[in-house]
């Protein structure tokens, strides 16, 4: 857990001041006088900041002092002092916060303790300190459960398959720990799908999967390997080498995940594909080859996406298309040619988004359309973006 810092400036003199300043910001404890500090201050800092137990003197740690601290913050068992380090403190401790297993005394470490100390939500990892002899399997499925990468710490023999596969469920990147001899197709496609929801889109995730295959055995990349695996992360078509990419594994690629659609060699684009990419991403249109961009194309990638109007070539750029742009996204009238910026056109815009305004001809800026202008995105705008005679 984590609170503000004390940096309040103000003059402390007294045990109250100080009470009142730890109550506030348990790191007041930190600059506060030791001739000052006493039981009643030093519980009101470790409620607030379990941590800040570092700083209560050794005379005034006591088993209640410390029970508080790690009850706040499991790994303020590091300032605990070992004669106080009981069961109970610990087991609280762990239950807290599992990578306080780290400050338990090896005589302490029970099953128990160890199972309590995995069995939080991205602290699997915490099995790392757990004595090898208390290691089951039981315990490393419950760690692996919680955070997959507590997996580079599962002793060797008793890697399964099913702990294996649960590590990469959690985390894809525990591929990485995985033995080869574990290795099957279907446990590495488990892991290229879990990819997608573990790092977001784009160009990271591309990438993302892309190192993620390395750890794929080269056995097991086979045409049908990287078909199953497009169909369960379209960005894996970025690493698929082209003596594996085909029309069809392309157009499932696409169908799984449209960003995909960047990947497509072109020449195996079609008007078909391309439309299945824009209708549901219409930025995608900056990557459709120009041959394939049509009049209807193009007007179903602004109703999708009002900015991808940018990547609509001249001649296309009718007044019905750049009405359904800026409709979606008014300011996507600043890409529209200075001869279709009508008023009809002007007021769709800023109707759509009000900041629009600053892309309107001087001439169509009446007061009624900065009026609907302000109200879409407040006052600031009309003082921005109004013209002076305009301003009240």
């Amino acid at each position: 857990m984590t609170e503000k810092q004390d940096t309040a400036p103000k003059k402390r003199d007294t045990p109250e001041q100080w009470l009142e300043a730890v109550k506030k910001s348990g790191h007041a404890l930190k600059n506060m006088p030791e001739s000052l500090k006493t039981p009643e201050i030093c519980l009101a800092a470790v409620k607030k900041c379990g941590t800040v137990l570092k700083y209560a003197p050794a005379a005034l740690k006591t088993a209640a002092l410390c029970l508080a601290a790690v009850k706040y913050n499991g790994r303020a068992l590091k300032y605990v002092p070992n004669e106080l380090k009981t069961r109970e403190l610990c087991l609280a401790a762990v239950k807290k916060n599992g990578w306080a297993l780290e400050y338990v005394p090896e005589a302490l470490k029970t099953a128990e303790l160890c199972f309590a100390a995995v069995q939080h939500i991205g602290n699997g990892r915490a099995l790392k300190y757990v004595p090898h002899e208390l290691k089951t399997r039981e315990l490393c499925l419950a760690a692996v459960q919680k955070n997959g990468w507590a997996l580079e710490f599962v002793p060797e023999v008793l890697k399964t398959p099913e702990l294996c596969l649960a590590a990469v469920r959690e985390s894809a990147w525990t591929l990485q720990y995985v033995p080869d001899a574990l290795k099957t197709s279907a446990l590495c496609l488990v892991a290229i799908q879990s990819a997608e929801g573990t790092i977001g889109a784009g160009e990271v995730l591309g990438y993302a999967v892309d190192s993620l295959l390395a750890y794929v055995p080269d056995v097991l990349k086979t045409s049908g390997f990287y078909r199953a695996a497009v169909q369960k992360n379209g960005f894996a078509l970025e690493c698929v080498p082209e003596q594996h990419q085909t029309p069809a594994l392309c157009k499932a690629a696409v169908e799984q995940e449209r960003h995909a659609f960047r990947y497509v060699p072109e020449k195996f684009i079609t008007p078909k594909l391309c439309r299945i990419a824009v209708e549901d991403r219409g930025y995608l249109l900056r990557s459709v080859p120009e041959k394939f961009k049509t009049l209807e194309l193009c007007l179903l990638a602004v109703q999708n996406h009002g900015m991808a109007f940018v990547d609509v070539p001249e001649d296309l750029k009718t007044p019905k298309i750049c009405l359904a742009a800026v409709q979606q996204d008014g300011r996507a009238l600043q890409y529209v040619p200075w001869k279709l910026r009508t008023s009809e056109l002007c007021v769709a815009a800023v109707q759509a988004n009000g900041y629009a305004l600053q892309y309107v001809p001087e001439a169509l800026k009446t007061p009624e359309l900065c009026l609907v202008a302000v109200q879409k995105s407040g006052w600031p705008l009309r003082l921005k973006y109004a013209p002076e005679a305009l301003k009240i």
